[in-house]
């Protein structure tokens, strides 16, 4: 690939979230408006019901979770949840226990997880309060061979696979000292099989959760990928504080140059 290709596949990448579900901001919303609603990790649109107005549901640092529904050209919240123990810190709409429905589930900084329903809102399920001190990054995938997806969070240093629709903990690391502030899902080595990436520079096989490298270096505060080669193998791309990029090559364990 050429530089111009290179430099036009940056300017892609930062045109689109580094992270998060992908969905689809209300047309209302202007271009640059929506590229930066959709990198929030804790707003997300819902699925109208039938006909109805479009409607997002929003977490905020007080730990309530805020529904709004569009009238007269202007979105209006319509519900607030109770307090959630802790500030929301991240959500996601989706059928996370293989019921065939969306669901929304929610991530507190206090280390507590909770599941709503898409239409009146009501819990689903919460954890125990004092199950896990701590969350400070999430996603949430199918990585191994079941139908339902699993959330996949640092808890009080250690990386955890939860089972989405059963509720209990599939795997948690021995190691307890991660400063995890990103995850993300991807193949990043072209081997056909996902890496969970964690942004403090450690790399795990998603199915077998093996640890498969630690780099000497972080990734950056946020994490993206993008085949800027054209290799067919994704380059990670890192943000460092909030604006600069490094492009790191995970199958080759180094930084990558972009110097011909």
């Amino acid at each position: 690939m050429t530089k111009t290709g290179i430099l036009c596949s940056l300017c892609l990448l930062l045109a689109l979230p580094l992270s998060g579900s992908g969905d689809e901001f209300p047309e209302r919303f202007s271009r640059d408006t929506a590229g930066a609603l959709n990198e929030f990790g804790c707003l997300r649109p819902l699925p109208p019901s039938g006909d109805g107005p479009k409607r997002l549901v929003m977490g905020d640092s007080n730990g309530l979770l805020h529904v709004y529904e569009e009238r007269d050209g202007a979105f209006e919240e319509i519900w607030v949840s109770d307090y959630l123990e802790g500030a929301i810190s991240g959500l996601d709409v989706v059928d996370v226990n293989d019921d065939e429905l969306l669901e929304i589930v929610v991530f507190t900084d206090r280390g507590r997880l909770h599941y709503f329903d898409i239409q009146e809102y009501n819990t689903l399920w919460s954890n125990p309060p004092t199950e896990y001190g701590k969350i400070t990054a999430q996603t949430i995938r199918n990585i191994d061979d079941d139908p339902q997806p699993e959330l996949i969070f640092c808890a009080a240093g250690r990386l955890i696979i939860f089972d989405g629709r059963d509720q209990f903990e599939e795997w948690r690391s021995d190691e307890e000292n991660f400063a995890t502030t990103d995850i993300l899902v991807a193949d990043i080595d072209g081997d056909d099989e996902d890496e969970i990436v964690l942004n403090d520079g450690y790399v795990f096989d998603a199915r077998f959760h093996t640890l498969e490298w630690q780099s000497p270096e972080s990734f950056g505060e946020r994490m993206g990928v993008l085949d800027i080669d054209d290799d067919g193998i994704m380059e990670l791309i890192g943000e460092f504080n909030g604006r600069f990029l490094r492009i790191f090559d995970i199958d080759l364990r180094r930084e990558k140059s972009l110097k011909p």
